[in-house]
């Protein structure tokens, strides 16, 4: 906006215009700005409005400066307030209606703008609502849908419960791997000798299958595994009642049929028409975790005792050394190691203590490492059978990453090797056992997983041979075995069940010996009665 809109000089001679004629028509002399009273304030008519200068004055013709003012004039000159307020009062005596003349509408608060040439903004209009649509004459209205009503599906109560109890039973697992750090296969093997428990992927089969056994109760069956800590030197107590003799092939037949959970589709060696030795009885257990067969028949005129066995961890695949200590000065006979030991059955191991040759390792801690002229078996925590063979293995660090990386239990060093990978091993020479002589053996071999086979030849009352090692070596393979690895022998060569050896043994009586190896049963007692 430009300066010159407004002519400040003509204003001024307004004002004084309207001073003089208060005066003149009052005969007082005009009060000063300062203490004027309000309601003596003269009403200034409405406000011209004063068109700008249409063209700038020449240059050459300046305007005549106005004259000089007093300092009461300057004040009313420039007193803004004063001028709005008569103005107001000038516009609301103007805009008084009369009586009986209809009020007009209010003057919208923007209205004062247009005294400084702004212009207010039109007020919108409010939309008219849209009017509904009309149905086509003919044509019906579609029927409205019914709410769709959402119905929440349940959770049968039986799948709530098996999943409530897996879950709990994998958090159990884990927070028990966090707090005892549960990994036997890594670290330094030392400190397995006291309190070395299963692996981890191994437990939390155990838990989840149990879990859901316990959760299903009737509704569907399934079997509970039931397991056996390393560190334990004494098993569960077998059942009474779960063993027994019969001199019928046919009872031993029926029996396999009731353990076909426990087999899970393997074939049992025992066969029903072996060439049995006469008036010797055929000898069982079996629970829920433990099959086991023993009878006597001739292979090749010998006397062949065997002990056929399958169980359903291989925890339960199981080393005891006399007084549960290495290098134990103290030796006992097999028969009552096995019986303090709660064995369903069990066999002579290496006798350590006799020499000093091959790898000893127990409960995941070696203790001798001789690997140079023997051959060495491994037992890991599956229930399987590792072979090595004499200086294969040779420091002592490399011996402990092999048990470390396979998940070694325990290993025995007497050997040679029989039958490996299904394959039958010919031996020309060895250190130990006079391979080549006649002598009483037992070996123990491997047919499928967690099953194995037992087998003594002994001398017998009626002088039948014994045999040599290739001789052992073939008559077990001819059992179809996949691996098979030679235990002490001679009068040590004896398998035991039933409070004894079912064998015949050299002089008639046994001989005290360092460590048997036997298998246990893993229901706990409590379960059983």
């Amino acid at each position: 906006m430009s300066k010159d809109m407004f002519d400040y000089s003509d204003l001024d001679a307004i004002l004084a215009e309207f001073r003089g004629d208060t005066a003149a028509s009052s005969g007082e002399p005009s009060p000063s700005p300062a203490v004027r009273e309000p309601a003596e304030e003269i009403p200034v008519p409405a406000a011209r409005e004063i068109p700008p200068a249409e063209e700038p004055v020449p240059p050459e013709e300046p305007e005549a400066p106005a004259p000089a003012q007093d300092a009461s004039e300057a004040t009313v000159l420039f007193d803004f307030s004063s001028l709005d307020s008569r103005f107001a009062q000038s516009s609301r005596e103007a805009e008084e209606p009369e009586e009986g003349e209809d009020l007009p509408a209010a003057e919208p608060a923007h209205e004062k703008k247009r005294l400084f040439g702004k212009k207010p903004r039109a007020e919108k209009a409010p939309k008219p609502e849209k009017a509904p649509k009309t149905p086509r004459p003919g044509k019906e209205p579609k029927p409205q849908k019914p709410p769709r009503v959402y119905r929440k599906r349940r959770i049968p109560w039986a799948l709530r419960a098996l999943l409530s109890l897996l879950f709990i039973a994998l958090t159990l697992v884990i927070l028990a791997w966090v707090l005892l750090y549960l990994h036997p296969a890594s670290g330094s093997l030392a400190f397995s000798g006291t309190d070395t428990k299963l692996r981890l992927s191994d437990k939390l089969d155990v838990y989840v299958n149990n879990a859901a056994s316990d959760a299903l109760g009737e509704l569907a069956y399934i079997r509970k595994i039931y397991t056996l800590q390393e560190s334990l030197t004494v098993a569960p107590r077998p059942d009474p009642g779960g063993f027994g003799t019969t001199y019928d092939p046919a009872d031993i037949e029926a029996l396999i049929n009731r353990a076909s959970i426990l087999l899970d589709g393997q074939r049992m060696i025992f066969d029903p028409s072996a060439d049995f030795v006469p008036d010797e009885p055929i000898r069982y257990y079996f629970d829920d975790t433990i099959l086991v067969i023993a009878w006597k028949e001739y292979i090749e005129q010998r006397c062949c005792t065997f002990a056929e066995v399958k169980v359903a961890h291989g925890s339960q695949l199981r080393r005891k050394l006399a007084e549960d200590s290495y290098s134990s000065s103290v030796q006992l006979y097999a028969s009552d190691m096995a019986n303090a030991s709660n064995a369903v059955v069990a066999m002579n191991g290496d006798f350590y203590a006799f020499r000093d040759l091959g790898i000893t390792a127990y409960q995941r801690k070696l203790y001798r490492n001789n690997p140079a002229q023997v051959d060495s078996c491994f037992f890991t925590a599956s229930g399987d059978m590792l072979f090595s063979r004499a200086g294969e293995l040779m420091g002592e660090g490399e011996v402990e990453r092999f048990m470390e990386d396979n998940d070694v239990v325990f290993a025995v060093a007497f050997g040679p090797i029989l039958v490996d990978n299904g394959e039958l091993q010919y031996c020309a020479s060895y250190p130990i056992g006079e391979i080549n002589t006649e002598y009483s053996r037992s070996c123990i071999a491997m047919t499928d997983e967690l099953h194995y086979l037992l087998m003594t030849i002994n001398h017998t009352p009626d002088a039948r041979p014994r045999a040599t090692i290739n001789e052992l070596a073939r008559i077990i393979y001819s059992k179809n075995v996949r691996k098979a690895y030679t235990l002490d022998g001679g009068q040590t060569a004896e398998i035991i069940m039933m409070g004894g050896p079912i064998n015949h043994v050299d002089f008639g009586y046994e001989r005290a010996v360092s460590d048997i190896i036997y298998f246990a049963t893993a229901v706990p007692e409590e379960v059983r009665s």
